[in-house]
């Protein structure tokens, strides 16, 4: 029987992990997000980039005291000011520092979080939020926000699982009523032993720098984030009916089904399959099995590199009953939504809801960045015209041990090549991670070869990207997208595109890479719907 003769009535096994201990429970406040966000800063000191958090309207900040040297540093602000801050005080057994903003008399007040409580408190399972600049990001992006929860606390130090990443440190960490109980200390090389250092440390710098409580925020103005009495994330019930939009793809013939890997796709019409395009062999033909039905063909009808995305046509037959496609929200999703990626990758009988994450942007646009083929060409004449021949391949890269000096690289991706110029204005239109077809010569034979575009190993490797994959495998395809959204919830790259949902099931886009131990992108479902029109 193949995975996919199932009925209507079957019995779903469900991987559930909205457990009470693990997830972020009830609609996330938009407000109390916006005001974490805000309050977080950029600490640049010498040559190193840290995080803080404003806790007081006339610029007291609390930060790492590993982050800081010296005794005056640079702090950008959310509003992408650039001011000077002395250093008011340090704790090197808390990992804390106590810094003071250069401001004028007058100046308006900034937007704080207040100081909760010691943080020793806060038991296993409660709700957290963190804020923070990841040192890849670009100045003036804003702060990159995640959700998660305690996992222990003890001695001044909380363990939870928000993805921290290298430039966190010294961010703020707040509980879900919106007060500041602590600071990113360590970073964890798992994804639930991230350290913060408790509000402990810094209360004793704000008692010897002779602060007095006038000048901190009262509790009673902390905006409250979430409520962590209340049941929240999608039922089981609500997310179980979105399992008859997704199909298992292979390839068409028997001959390439052996041994191959299969694709997911969503069923976003009655006859058209969103896939991930980096995922599928453009020169593969692709079927999906639906009831007793034999292999349905499937066609490519419309592509988008800068979402990633591939919208496959069925060419054949009908689906088998209890299919349905996609049926999304009818609102977009909004700046700091709580969201749950549904992950398949178990079998259609059987699926995975992850805990709560949050959506930092919105409408994003992730920078490019120029892909490696690997391989050194010239232009030379044939009785064909102008064509490309390999001189050599560089050791490790995408091209080696698929080209061979003297190969003429007749075409790519349909495209007849004639020149170094050309042949490089089209990969200039694609990403690390994206697959290429080439139309290769070799003496008298004609081959065809897909590669898998790669990095420039300068560009690649960085600390952040060690403990990335530290936290789990990030996306080959990871760059260069338009008009997505990011979010925090650690996906595995492999069962892409996921179904983004928000906290109550509804289908909101879909999940398209794992950028990072700390970003994910996902596909707006406003933009999956345009593209299904043959729109991008």
């Amino acid at each position: 029987m193949w995975w996919w003769e199932r009925k209507a009535a079957c019995v779903v096994v469900v991987l559930w992990w909205l457990l009470a201990a693990d997830s972020v429970r009830g609609q996330i406040s938009a407000d109390g997000l916006r005001r974490l966000q805000q309050a977080t800063v950029l600490i640049e000191s010498g040559a190193d980039r840290c995080s803080g958090v404003l806790i007081s309207e006339t610029g007291l900040i609390a930060t790492a005291a590993h982050g800081v040297h010296g005794a005056v540093v640079r702090v950008r602000l959310a509003d992408g000011q650039v001011r000077m801050a002395t250093v008011a005080g340090r704790d090197e057994p808390g990992d804390t520092a106590l810094l003071r903003l250069q401001r004028d008399a007058d100046s308006d007040k900034l937007v704080c979080v207040p100081l909760g409580d010691s943080g020793d408190e806060l038991a296993a399972g409660m709700s957290v939020f963190a804020a923070g600049f990841p040192a890849r990001e670009l100045r003036g992006n804003p702060a990159v926000l995640r959700a998660g929860v305690v996992k222990s606390a003890a001695a001044g130090v909380l363990r939870t699982t928000c993805q921290l990443t290298v430039g966190d440190s010294g961010g703020p960490l707040l509980d879900g009523e919106g007060r500041l109980v602590g600071m990113h200390r360590q970073i964890g090389a798992g994804v639930a032993s991230n350290l913060h250092s408790t509000p402990a440390a810094l209360r004793r710098l704000l008692q010897q720098a002779s602060v007095t409580s006038a000048e901190l925020p009262a509790v009673t103005t902390a905006v409250a984030i979430a409520n962590v009495l209340q049941a929240g994330g999608p039922k089981e019930e609500q997310v179980r009916p979105h399992l008859s939009s997704l199909l298992q793809v292979v390839p068409a013939t028997e001959a390439e089904l052996a041994g191959s890997e299969h694709l997911w796709g969503w069923l976003v019409t009655d006859r058209l399959l969103a896939l991930q395009m980096s995922a599928a062999d453009p020169g593969t033909v692709y079927a999906v099995r639906s009831g007793n039905a034999g292999p349905l063909r499937l066609k490519l009808k419309q592509q988008s590199y800068l979402l990633d995305l591939a919208i496959y046509e069925l060419v054949e037959g009908q689906l088998g009953d209890g299919v349905r496609p996609l049926v999304w929200r009818d609102q977009p999703v909004r700046l700091f939504e709580q969201v749950h990626s549904v992950s398949c990758k178990a079998g259609v009988d059987a699926f995975e809801v992850s805990a709560a994450g949050v959506v930092s942007r919105i409408d994003w646009n992730e920078p490019p960045v120029r892909p490696v083929l690997g391989a050194e060409a010239e232009e030379m004449n044939s009785n064909a015209g102008r064509r490309l021949r390999v001189i050599q391949t560089v050791p490790n890269s995408a091209a080696a041990g698929q080209l061979q000096a003297g190969d003429i690289l007749a075409g790519a991706d349909g495209v007849v090549l004639t020149s170094r110029r050309q042949f490089a204005d089209l990969l200039g239109q694609r990403q690390p991670g994206d697959l290429l077809r080439l139309d290769v010569l070799r003496g008298e034979q004609l081959r065809r070869l897909t590669l898998r575009l790669g990095w420039n190993p300068g560009e690649q490797f960085e600390k952040s990207e060690y403990l990335d994959g530290r936290s789990g495998p990030v996306s080959e395809r990871r760059t260069g997208f338009v008009g997505v959204l990011q979010h925090d919830i650690p996906v595995d790259p492999s069962a892409c595109p996921q179904l983004l949902v928000d906290w109550q099931g509804l289908p909101v886009g879909l999940t398209i890479s794992r950028r990072a131990r700390e970003a994910t992108l996902a596909i707006p479902a406003i933009a999956v719907q345009q593209l299904v029109r043959g729109k991008e």
